[in-house]
């Protein structure tokens, strides 16, 4: 499956020459599959994240989905492809739509929708993805009450900027606090399973703000 571009899926240690390719599992949602996605809570909607609706150019599919249960977890992650500096607010948009489309095309287009709930962009905005309706797919056999945050690049190759070290921190506190998360609950992708994600700078800043931040928020 050779392509011109050279990309690290999420779920790999290695670059590959392929489209994001996570280990996600997840199970078809069994209820009726006409079923239109739930309203969110109203508690779930005042982050201040840019609309799923600004960006996707599809609407999630219920019938690949599962309802989300109670939040217990909070993952980090890094999208793992190419290094990504752009500021922009479309090349950001642009970058959420290419991720989507590659994990629907996913064992067979069994995927409802990109596997995260949410993204931080390189200047620090905070985008919605997949609606907080419905369990995520980003970490293989643990998506139940798993919320999954990403943030756009390779941090393997590029380092988190000061920018984006904030939004990281404002978007966990809120989390933590909105769902009652304890700060033993915020993970990085490589602490749930053998993959270098959410790559070295992010797992440093991550740590960091769990150790000298969030503890005391």
């Amino acid at each position: 499956m050779a392509s011109s571009l050279v990309l690290a899926g999420c779920g790999t240690k290695k670059i590959t020459s392929m489209l994001p390719s996570p280990i996600w599992d997840q199970k078809p949602y069994e209820e009726n599959p006409e079923m239109l996605p739930v309203i969110l809570p109203q508690k779930t909607l005042s982050m201040g994240a840019i609309s799923r609706a600004s960006w996707a150019k599809g609407n999630p599919i219920p019938r690949n989905m599962n309802k989300m249960l109670p939040v217990k977890y909070i993952t980090v992650h890094h999208d793992g492809m190419s290094s990504f500096t752009n500021t922009s607010k479309s090349a950001a948009a642009s970058r959420l739509e290419t991720i989507r489309r590659s994990h629907l095309r996913r064992d067979g287009g069994r995927w409802g929708d990109i596997g995260y709930h949410f993204a931080i962009d390189p200047s620090g905005r905070l985008w919605e993805a997949r609606p907080l309706a419905w369990q995520g797919a980003h970490v293989r056999a643990r998506n139940e009450g798993n919320v999954g945050v990403v943030v756009l690049g390779n941090y393997e190759r590029q380092a988190v900027n000061s920018t984006q070290q904030e939004a990281v921190l404002s978007t966990l506190q809120t989390l933590m606090s909105r769902f009652q998360v304890p700060v033993r609950r915020v993970l990085t992708h490589q602490e749930w399973a053998a993959t270098a994600c959410p790559g070295r700078s992010l797992q440093k800043v991550t740590s960091n703000l769990r150790n000298n931040v969030l503890q005391q928020s």
